[in-house]
This record gives C-alpha cells, sequence and structure tokens, in this order.
C-alpha cells in the first residue's frame, strides 16, 4: 500500500490556531519540482509548479478534485473544488497528557464533534479527537500506542450538543477521515509494463466510473489514461513514478482529467 503524508480550505471557524504544544507547521518555501507538497512533506508549494496549483492532504500536487477539494492545503496552493467530506467514528481511545494519541492540539471555539473536525479538516489533518469536552486533537496518524478503550470511558457531554459526547478524562472520542476515492497523483505506464495490472473497457470513460468498476471488481487502485482508459489493481507496479503527463480530459466528462499519453490519473481507494 502506498504511504502518504496527509488540507482543506477554511470553513468558517475563526479561532483554530495550534497551541503551543502542537507539531510546527513550517512556512511555504520553493515551488514543488518533484510534485511534493504541504506542512509536513518538503513545504514547497504548488503554485506555479508543472504538477498542478492544488495541494492535496497528502502532500501531493494536482489540479483536479481529489487535490483542490476536501484536504486541500491552503497554505501550499490554491484550492476550492467543493466535494463531500465523511468522518468515521473510531470509538473511543486512550490518551495520555505526557504521550498525546494525537499530536496537535486546537483551541476551537464551539464545543461540539463538528467543530474540532471541521478546525481539524481546515489545517490539513486526517484524524480529529475530542477530550473532556472542549479539547480538541488532530492528527495524520494515531501516536503513541493509542489504544481502543470501552466506551464508557468516554462519558463526557459536548457542552453545545447534549446529545453528542466529546470524550472524557484521557479519553477522545476519535474520528478519521473517509474519503472513499483520494487521488494520488499523475503516474507512468508504458504498454509493456502496466503500472496497474487490469484494464476494463469503460464506455464514456470518467473519473467515477473508472472508479465504480475498480471498486466492483476489488481493486483498491484505479487509474485513466489517455481519455478513454481505465485501468485497476492492488498494486503500483513496474516501478511507477510520479509525472506532469495528466492533461487529457475524459471522453465522459470533459471537466475532469483521465490522464494522457503514458500516464495515469491515480486514485487509491479507502476502507
Amino acid at each position: 500500500m502506498l504511504i502518504l503524508t496527509f488540507i482543506f480550505t477554511g470553513l468558517g471557524l475563526a479561532s483554530a490556531s495550534p497551541t503551543s504544544m502542537s507539531q510546527s507547521l513550517f512556512p511555504r518555501s520553493s515551488v514543488s519540482t518533484t510534485g511534493t507538497c504541504g506542512a509536513y512533506n518538503g513545504t514547497a508549494t504548488c503554485s506555479g509548479s508543472a504538477f498542478g496549483n492544488c495541494c492535496s492532504q497528502f502532500g501531493w500536487c494536482g489540479g483536479d478534485t481529489g487535490y483542490c477539494g476536501y484536504g486541500c492545503q491552503s497554505d501550499y496552493g490554491s484550492c476550492g473544488v467543493s466535494t463531500t467530506l465523511t468522518w468515521k467514528s473510531l470509538g473511543c481511545y486512550s490518551d495520555n497528557t505526557l504521550s498525546r494519541t494525537l499530536n496537535t492540539s486546537l483551541t476551537v471555539s464551539g464545543g461540539t464533534i463538528e467543530a474540532c473536525q471541521s478546525a481539524c479538516e481546515a489545517k490539513g489533518f486526517t484524524y480529529a479527537g475530542i477530550e473532556y469536552g472542549t479539547q480538541c486533537f488532530c492528527g495524520t496518524a494515531i501516536m503513541n500506542a493509542g489504544a481502543s478503550i470501552d466506551s464508557s470511558n468516554c462519558n463526557t457531554v459536548c457542552p453545545q450538543a447534549s446529545a453528542e459526547v466529546c470524550g472524557g478524562s484521557n479519553a477522545l472520542s476519535l474520528y478519521q477521515v473517509v474519503p472513499i476515492w483520494q487521488s494520488i497523483g499523475c503516474y507512468s505506464d508504458t504498454t509493456l509494463k502496466r503500472t496497474l495490472a487490469h484494464s476494463f473497457n469503460v464506455p464514456g470513460n470518467n473519473v467515477e466510473k473508472c472508479q465504480g468498476v475498480c471498486q466492483d471488481n476489488g481493486y483498491i487502485y484505479a487509474g485513466m489514461e489517455y481519455g478513454s482508459q481505465c485501468f485497476c489493481g492492488n498494486t503500483i507496479d513496474n516501478g511507477a513514478t510520479l509525472t506532469s503527463g495528466c492533461g487529457t480530459v475524459c471522453s465522459g466528462n470533459s471537466g475532469e482529467i483521465c490522464g494522457g499519453s503514458n500516464s495515469l490519473s491515480m486514485y487509491y481507494r479507502f476502507e
């Protein structure tokens, strides 16, 4: 599985700034020359790069919905494509003041689950945790052996949403972003050494149709090439690398990009 560093345009929360314990967010530096970008992946900006002007939540430059929508890191390029974000509850997790389960604390007005999720989202994180009613934590991974614990430990009612539970003492109500399909960039491909092993004929091919075929057949990677071609697989094969060659519109949707010549618009499916 391809592991990528993990966004979002602000959703109107006025105060969502990291506290002194937060992991440092470095200012952007040079324009990306490798396709990588963002706060935790080289700090380069995508603005003006050959890979697209938006920096995705995974730290890759691009120009379509997967990069410019949910997960877009506004400090490292342009954003603005609306998409639907899903948060999945992971249950109640242990936490410790000296060894945090999520490594960034945010000061958030509004003691609700949604307020913390939105604040984490706006800063580019994919995990959100609410503790002891008002404390909001974010991260891109579960740290320091944070472990699932009995739900009874999360027993503090959210101050501004009495029907919600916002963690407990040393206990996080933990949530994770679940983007069903996430763009992971533009990858090289050749006819003799395929990046994704399986090809499907998809009439009127577009991003969603190809993803649907791959998902229906049990694959976790979907790739669109040269407008009309759809490829699927469970691994990225034959040493494929990032490229800037994806610029061909989809045969079934001129508003989307479906790869290019020997170039795949690649997506990964989250469970």
